[in-house]
């Protein structure tokens, strides 16, 4: 884990002083009152041609304070995927995937970097203050679909003051998600806010992985949970006690009752 930490606070001042001068036809879609953040070169649709991840941030971003829209304005990433006479064109565009300036909290801009290999890139970020975050977002080329899925998402969080005794490690895959395409990407994919009842004894999970272990805590027949993320196999919940304690984690999906949702009535 030290190692970790220690890459986490070297990669910003690498890339500061690692700043790729950017392409000529990149500038073309730089839109205005934006500028270039990273950027990426590889062949991202296995068709033998070099193409780009374009990230881009609001012109003065870097210098806004909290007071100010920019601070926490989106972050455009553009797939831009050539064609056969060599232009460029973009095929998908999502502005939810790349976190915000504010979004890291104490630790600042949460921006790790960008990461581009043949048919895939990935993003990293990484926050917090004394309760620390990384996050990395896999997306990979689907061939039969044509399209760009979410292929991994891993959060890593711990305690900066004892980071390996409370490191917690969730890897949600594709397998979990379903397909999520890279236009239509959000930072709370597969949300659900629902009740669910308890039908035999279940345990929680740090990860939703079917071949992960499950931690010592578990709950019971007629427990109750509400669910934030639900996914193939399992959902994201948390429980309250009777003394007002809550455990908060991933659960099988067949072992709960989805219950229904209660209307309220009128004047209520």
């Amino acid at each position: 884990m030290h190692k970790v930490l220690f890459l986490f606070l070297i990669l910003p001042l690498f890339s500061l002083s690692q700043e790729k001068p950017v392409p000529e036809e990149l500038k073309l879609f730089v839109r205005i009152g934006y500028e270039v953040l990273d950027w990426g070169s590889e062949d991202l649709n296995a068709d033998q041609r070099k193409d780009y991840i374009l990230i881009l941030k609001k012109d003065g971003e870097d210098s806004a304070g909290v007071e100010s829209d920019d601070w926490a304005i989106a972050r455009p990433l553009l797939l831009l995927i050539r064609q056969k006479d060599n232009t460029l064109k973009t095929v998908a565009e999502n502005n939810e995937v790349v976190l915000c300036r504010h979004c890291g909290g104490a630790m600042g801009d949460p921006y790790e970097g960008l990461t581009v290999s043949p048919g895939k890139f990935q993003l990293d970020f990484y926050g917090g203050s004394s309760d620390r975050w990384a996050v990395s977002v896999l997306f990979t080329y689907d061939r039969l679909k044509n399209d760009w899925l979410l292929e991994k998402e891993k959060t890593t969080s711990f305690n900066a003051l004892d980071p390996e005794k409370d490191e917690v490690i969730a890897t949600l895959t594709r397998k979990e998600t379903g397909d999520i395409r890279l236009r239509e990407y959000k930072q709370e994919h597969n949300h659900d806010n629902s009740d669910w009842l308890v039908k035999q004894k279940t345990w929680f999970y740090n990860s939703p992985e079917l071949n992960s272990k499950p931690r010592k805590a578990y709950l019971v027949k007629g427990d109750r949970v509400k669910s934030w993320m639900v996914y193939r196999n399992f959902i994201q919940c948390m429980f309250e006690n009777k003394n007002g304690e809550y455990t908060s984690g991933y659960i099988l999906k067949k072992d709960l009752q989805r219950l229904p949702v209660q209307k309220l009535k009128a004047g209520q």
